[in-house]
């Protein structure tokens, strides 16, 4: 470090002995002072903090436990009340059934018995579910059973219980809530009965944990909010409370969610600073979920401004130093950086965009183009230099509406999902638009965030379409299973018939219907086996197998099926894909999606199978020139048994496409009304 140096100088008869310090002595000295400001600073505002947190947790924990305490208390107290009112209401159903045992009750005696007593509907089920004695109270309109009472009585007619509570059931006269209960019958079957509930409802409204913690929240001054909240929703809450985010989707709210003390943190709530105290509620050793109080800041928020100001008054005196040491340094060194930074935040910025994978695209004012990003180039077949500067209306009218529509009503941003066509496809878009306005509030222009939803989408419906085929063959198995045992009795029967007996007279017609008896049960019973089919599809015997070749293999069998119709048969090969597949059935498959096809299109017109590979799919490609499929049906064409044929089975389709699921791909559809159907089956690569 450089010494002082004091020199001497004579003016006159004057000695003057100017003191320079040196840059390096300004600085330290300028540092050390404003590291003493700071410390001292920090160290009041954490002790300040740390004492009034202290004084919050204290409040939080009694409070919390207080509220938990309530909540137990009343959730109790409902619990006692409605076991009362259930038993009361066995205890009346047993002495029915007790009357019913000696002698069978009848819809008069049921009558008479309801209208004498507390109970407002009694029914009385014989052990086939039937409903044989029941009373019609005096405001009851008959109406249809809303429920299938042998499901909900199934635990009683199984004979895993004697008594079964069902619960709270609005009146089907719609006269108000009623509380169901019922009991095995001695004579077989079960009784039920139901009385009004209203009071059960109002008693829980007014001991419920909701009514407690509004009462809390608004008693007390020092809450912000209160709220009770398990895994999936707000269970209760004070009214100022619109919503939570989930549990498990904030790391502190699932890790107290198993902690038996209570947990405090420092958190936002409508736009403000609260201090929130969390308890896990347990009920009876059950955890049903968090209690959440937050209490309000006042002190915390006196000791920040506080130390707001402090700050501000080191950083104006690190400004002032500043100003005094590096005036002419810093500027010069600023404008540098000002202008490096400049050029990073315009590359950086180009960068972004370029590097998006959803379209950007901004308008100005008139509605010109003034950006667009290379997404927004590959997604609608553009290119940046011919397009800026043009109307939007021109290039894009799918969007144009909306830009326009935001500068227009002046809205601050936009979400629409909407259908593109761009490139000679049919897209749906997800586009977020956003207002662009300048320092004086001046509309400037509109910016559009556009995302390629149609794989998605395409998606959706693939998955739909599997999960509606799935139930299809699961049901087509159960009833095919239901039918086959009597209708195999039937054939044997028929056939005895055949040989054993011989009719008086007429015996040739006797003998021509019993064989077409006989030949029916054999049609029914094949179209039970290809029940049976769908629902359980043999095992898949898996090769690995070049695509190209095996479809140069088969497509004699293929094309054999458009020369019989007199529809032209094409083959474009060198996909170069290689997958794993059983031979036959995707042989299957082709040759049901080909014979469809070839139905669809008159004589004259063409069938094309185009192999090709995307991404890591293979591509098989079924285009025909037929008619095509209405979109409207498009969504159906899978279902088992859907067919617009007259003689069409309604399964070359479905089984086609489970075939195509059980490799591990997909059915993906586009038709144009009247110019023809393009099938796609997507495989995945070996």
């Amino acid at each position: 470090m450089k010494r002082v140096v004091m020199m001497r100088k004579r003016e006159g008869s004057r000695v003057v002995w100017p003191l320079m310090l040196p840059s390096g002595y300004l600085a330290g000295l300028f540092f050390v002072l404003m590291a003493i400001f700071l410390g001292t600073t920090l160290f009041e505002y954490q002790y300040r903090k740390s004492e009034i947190e202290h004084l919050m947790r204290e409040e939080a924990a009694v409070l919390v436990h207080a509220l938990s305490e309530g909540a137990d208390n009343a959730i109790s107290g409902y619990n006692e009340n409605s076991s009362l009112l259930t038993s009361s209401l066995f205890s009346q159903l047993r002495l029915l059934d007790r009357i019913d045992k000696k002698s069978a009750l009848t819809s008069v005696n049921l009558t008479e018995i309801a209208g004498s007593g507390t109970m407002y509907r009694i029914n009385i089920f014989d052990r086939h579910g039937k409903r044989i004695a029941f009373n019609t109270p005096p405001d009851h309109k008959p109406m249809a059973q809303q429920r299938d009472q042998k499901l909900q009585l199934q635990p009683i007619f199984s004979h895993q219980t004697d008594s079964l509570v069902i619960g709270i059931r609005e009146s089907a006269s719609r006269r108000g809530p009623r509380l169901v209960v019922a009991i095995a019958r001695s004579r077989g079957g079960a009784i039920t009965g139901n009385i009004d509930a209203s009071r059960l409802i109002n008693l829980r409204r007014q001991l419920g944990v909701g009514r407690l913690i509004q009462h809390i929240g608004a008693d007390t001054t020092g809450i912000d909010y209160i709220l009770w909240q398990d895994t999936t929703a707000i269970l209760a809450a004070t009214p100022n409370v619109t919503g939570a985010a989930p549990l498990l989707s904030d790391t502190l709210l699932a890790r107290a969610l198993f902690q038996r003390k209570p947990t405090t943190r420092l958190t936002i709530f409508d736009g403000r600073k609260v201090f929130e105290v969390v308890k896990p509620f347990i009920y009876r050793g059950t955890n049903l979920g968090l209690l959440r109080i937050g209490l309000k800041t006042d002190h915390l928020t006196a000791a920040l401004t506080k130390l707001r100001t402090r700050f501000i008054l080191l950083a104006f005196l690190a400004c002032f130093g500043c100003v005094v040491m590096l005036s002419l340094v810093m500027t010069r060194r600023s404008e540098v950086r000002m202008v490096q930074a400049y050029e990073r935040a315009q590359a950086f910025s180009s960068t972004i965009l370029e590097s998006m994978a959803d379209a950007v695209v901004a308008v100005n004012a008139d509605g010109h183009l003034t950006l667009i990003n290379g997404a927004a180039e590959r997604l609608f077949a553009l290119s940046s230099l011919n397009a800026i500067g043009k109307e939007v209306k021109l290039l894009l009218p799918d969007c144009a509406e909306f830009f326009l529509l935001i500068m227009d009503e002046e809205r601050a941003s936009l979400h629409r999902e909407f259908e593109c066509t761009a490139s000679g496809k049919n897209l749906y878009l997800a586009g977020n638009f956003t207002l662009i306005t300048g320092a004086d509030h001046r509309i400037e222009g509109a910016l559009g965030v556009l995302r390629d939803l149609s794989q998605q989408r395409s998606m959706q419906r693939v998955i739909n379409r599997q999960e509606k085929l799935s139930a299809m063959g699961e049901l087509a198995s159960g009833v095919a299973h239901e039918i086959r045992n009597p209708l195999n009795a039937i054939g044997v029967l028929a056939q005895r018939l055949d040989m054993e007996f011989s009719p008086t007279a007429d015996e040739g017609e006797y003998r021509q219907l019993v064989r077409a008896v006989v030949s029916e049960v054999h049609r029914v019973n094949a179209i039970i086996q290809r029940f049976l089919q769908f629902a359980r599809p043999p095992q898949l015997v898996m090769v690995k197998s070049n695509l190209d070749d095996f479809m140069t293999t088969y497509r004699p069998l293929l094309q054999g099926e458009a020369d019989a119709k007199g529809v032209r048969f094409t083959l474009q090969t060198g996909s170069g894909a290689t997958v794993l597949l059983d031979r036959e059935q995707l042989q299957q498959a082709l040759l049901n999606m080909v014979q469809n096809g070839v139905e669809a299109t008159e004589s004259g017109g063409m069938m094309t199978i185009a192999l090709f590979r995307r991404e890591n799919s293979a591509i098989i490609e079924i285009t025909d020139t037929g008619r095509g499929i209405p979109e409207k049906e498009r969504a159906r064409v899978f279902n088992l048994y859907y067919t617009t044929k007259e003689d069409g089975t309604g399964m070359g389709l479905s089984i086609a496409n489970q075939i195509v699921q059980s490799h591990g791909g997909i059915i993906e559809i586009e038709s144009r009304e009247p110019n023809g159907t393009c099938f796609r089956i997507v495989l995945p690569l070996a």
